[in-house]
């Protein structure tokens, strides 16, 4: 809990294995979506350096995967007389589970929404998808931070696949043989594989949906 403490996190709530950090709670934050990106991101190297002292020592663990999204929620104690349970409530909230949820149907480690990319600019991030995630009624734009990419890439760019993303995103049919040479270059890059998997199944576009939790 030592990240949300320093990004003077509010500890919403702990539901078995996951873990739900809420900002901008008790007291307003102008800045609670950069707040809420950057804990996300210290996780990420603390969950991944873990992982690695682990997995040297011959103990195999699960990943962290995390999901990030800002929204107008309701805040405060809800409960009865005996018991108070301060948390967040609304659709932002589930949003977040879903976003969370969504790393391991497409491979990745960390999923930001455009609300958070928004005011973000800063952090290097690519482009996953307009999203349609388990249970809701619109898409999301959703963004994966390029640092958690950085043993791939080595770079805070990734401008291959942003041309072949561009490529998808227009319903060109060179999409396809973009993302096959991205993968085999590549392999170890799910995002990628996912994608070449959609294309390859007669997808077009950057739209998909989320088909499980």
């Amino acid at each position: 809990m030592e990240s949300a403490i320093k990004h003077e996190g509010t500890l919403d709530r702990i539901v078995g294995d996951a873990v739900a950090i809420m900002f901008s709670a008790p007291l307003p934050q102008v800045d609670h979506q950069a707040r809420a990106l950057a804990c996300a991101l210290e996780i990420h190297r603390f969950a991944t350096a873990y992982v690695a002292e682990l997995s040297a020592k011959g103990t195999a663990f699960g990943q962290t995967r995390i999901g990030v999204h800002s929204g107008e929620v309701v805040v405060g104690n809800f409960g009865g007389s005996t018991l108070f349970d301060y948390r967040a409530l609304g659709d932002p909230v589930n949003t977040t589970a879903r976003l969370e949820s969504l790393n391991q149907y497409i491979g990745t480690s960390v999923c930001v929404s455009e609300a958070i990319r928004g005011q973000c600019a800063d952090i290097p991030m690519r482009p996953i998808g307009l999203v349609w995630l388990v249970g809701k009624t619109a898409a999301v734009k959703v963004f994966e931070p390029l640092e958690t990419m950085q043993a791939t890439l080595g770079t805070r760019l990734d401008a291959p696949y942003e041309a072949a993303y561009r490529l998808m995103v227009n319903e060109d049919d060179a999409a396809l043989t973009a993302f096959e040479q991205l993968h085999s270059q590549r392999p170890q890059d799910d995002l990628v594989a996912f994608h070449l998997q959609r294309l390859r199944s007669g997808e077009r576009g950057e739209q998909f949906v989320m088909t499980r939790k």
